[in-house]
């Protein structure tokens, strides 16, 4: 027991005396008031123990006000900032973490500078893992937590590679403006590369979505060919980024030119080239080509271009930025990779996974698939559509070989639909026709009924013809380009069509008996329920088929036509 008491008094510091006089549930209690907020309640504990202001409440070793300060009480700490010491506010837990360190991890900026009002140099004790308390806002992505902390913060004294990390982390969380007054702390950090072996200019390169300009201009006209300096009006923080990485890397490589062995500290635009063609960076492509047209001809380690990478991993808005290219991209087109595959080949390769799944279905998929080696096709050379790569494929032949289950998946979804609209076509044929042999003479609605049924048959027959069309094709590549898709689409629309003439054909019929409107409202939806509830849950295919055919056409283009 004595042993117990011991160790327990060892764990939160303080003596067995004390331990004794003071009340097993003051901790708890002060513990509860620190999350709450409830300086009443902690005011009266330490009137009756002054020592629990200095006194670890949690397994972690975290004092009251490291509790307050993660849960954000403003007034708690404010009032507690008032009583405690200098040194007692740079208490540290047990994995070295301040109170300022947890309410820079959690964003409460009103609470940090309460904090450094009291103690300014509590920025610079640095917290978890050894990491300062402005890299946990950044890598938080709290950005004026971040800009508070950058004035107290003595990142002079910061190694280069803590330097280097928390100017990624800035990127990482798209705090371009602390990233901006990182950088010109130290100009080198242009070139370095963090603790996960990457520079700040490969970061951004990874992030197409950081990169949100696009005015519906040409790219290559307005930004490369006609302008190859760099935009001093950057319309937003991360291209101005971008503009400082490389002049703060492209000065730094002045600065050792003559040193050949640190040479390879320079930024390798190359390098850069590819990490955004590979991201589907098209704007930070841009950027780059801004500063160095010479990338275009530059390939990577599988000899392909941005634009064979472009095809490859199916990116559009890059790939058509050779639109806009003159003889150059002819030439680019003549490239050859290690493989013996050319930009034809690698439009024949079954595209990455993430964009098939980006596409609702598997014939529209391979919708995508087809109309891309088209796109391409048209490129090249007649030459190089019956070249053979290194396993003596043709592209056509590579593109059969990739796509086939593909193409398999494709047939038994068009088949299927197919054979379910034609169930449902028969279903409102018969019932139509029953009712055909059922219309009493001399009726006011005789007009309504017969034109109704002249529409469904001739709808129905439509949809018939449509779907016959779908089940008896032969399911080429080139068939799910337009010719299975319209169908389909023509089938569903004629079948939809029908429904809505049924609809009314029941409504007319139900009027020659008279059974009133109670009893012909319930006739009705028992008759139109079925083919209705079809249509509805088929429509959403209906908007995806047109959605997907229509918005191929206009897919491929240039951004600024001549």
């Amino acid at each position: 027991m004595v042993k117990n008491q011991k160790r327990t008094a060892a764990k939160y510091n303080y003596s067995s005396s004390h331990c004794r006089r003071r009340p097993p549930t003051d901790i708890a209690a002060l513990h509860r008031a620190a999350l709450k907020g409830d300086w009443n309640a902690a005011r009266d504990i330490f009137i009756r123990n002054e020592n629990l202001i200095r006194t670890a409440i949690t397994e972690g070793g975290e004092i009251a006000l490291h509790v307050a300060a993660v849960e954000g009480r403003e007034f708690f700490v404010s009032k507690l900032l008032e009583i405690i010491k200098n040194d007692d506010v740079e208490t540290q837990n047990v994995k070295g973490c301040t109170a300022l360190c947890f309410a820079a991890a959690a964003g409460h900026t009103r609470i940090a500078q309460i904090m450094l009002q009291k103690h300014s140099n509590l920025a610079n004790i640095k917290g978890e893992n050894g990491v300062w308390p402005l890299y946990m806002a950044a890598l938080q992505g709290y950005g004026e937590m971040a800009d508070f902390l950058y004035i107290y913060s003595d990142i002079g004294s910061w190694t280069p590679l803590e330097k280097i990390d928390l100017l990624t982390s800035s990127i990482d969380s798209e705090l371009y403006d602390l990233a901006m007054k990182v950088l010109g702390e130290d100009k080198t950090l242009a070139v370095a590369e963090d603790s996960n072996g990457e520079t700040a200019l490969q970061l951004l390169a990874k992030k197409p979505l950081a990169f949100s300009q696009n005015n519906g201009q040409g790219f290559w006209v307005k930004n490369v060919l006609s302008n190859m300096k760099k935009s001093k009006n950057a319309k937003c923080d991360v291209y101005t980024l971008v503009d400082r990485l490389w002049d703060a890397g492209e000065s730094y490589k002045e600065d050792i030119e003559s040193c050949k062995e640190d040479n390879e500290a320079a930024i390798d635009s190359s390098k850069l080239f590819f990490i955004a063609a590979e991201s589907g960076n098209d704007d930070f492509l841009i950027e780059l080509l801004k500063n160095d047209h010479n990338l275009l001809y530059k390939v990577n380690k599988s000899t392909h271009s941005v634009f064979h990478v472009a095809v490859l991993h199916r990116y559009v808005k890059v790939f058509n930025l050779m639109y806009e290219l003159g003889g150059t991209k002819d030439l680019i087109a003549t490239y050859i990779d290690n493989e013996g595959n050319n930009i034809l080949h690698l439009a024949g390769k079954l595209a990455p996974q993430n964009q098939l799944d980006s596409i609702p279905n598997v014939a529209m998929q391979m919708q995508r698939e087809v109309l891309w080696y088209k796109v391409v096709e048209k490129l090249v050379r007649p030459s190089f559509k019956n070249k053979k790569n290194s396993e003596g494929k043709t592209p056509h032949e590579l593109f059969i070989s990739e796509h086939r289950e593909l193409m398999k998946k494709g047939e038994k979804f068009m088949k299927q639909t197919a054979k379910s609209c034609m169930l449902v076509a028969a279903l409102v044929a018969t019932a139509v026709f029953t009712m055909a042999f059922t219309v009493p003479g001399n009726n006011r609605m005789l007009t309504v009924f017969p034109a109704s049924e002249v529409v469904v048959m001739f709808s129905l027959l439509g949809s018939m013809l449509m779907f016959l069309s779908i089940l008896t094709s032969r399911y080429s590549d080139e068939d799910f380009l337009k010719k299975l898709p319209l169908c389909l689409a023509a089938g569903l629309s004629a079948l939809f069509v029908s429904t809505v003439a049924a609809a009314v054909a029941f409504f007319a019929w139900l009027r020659f008996f008279e059974h009133g409107w109670a009893a012909m409202t319930l006739l009705l939806l028992f008759f139109v329920s079925a083919p209705v509830m079809f249509m509805v849950v088929e429509y959403p295919l209906l908007v995806i088929i047109l959605r997907c055919t229509y918005h191929c056409m206009g897919l491929f283009r240039s951004y600024n036509p001549f």
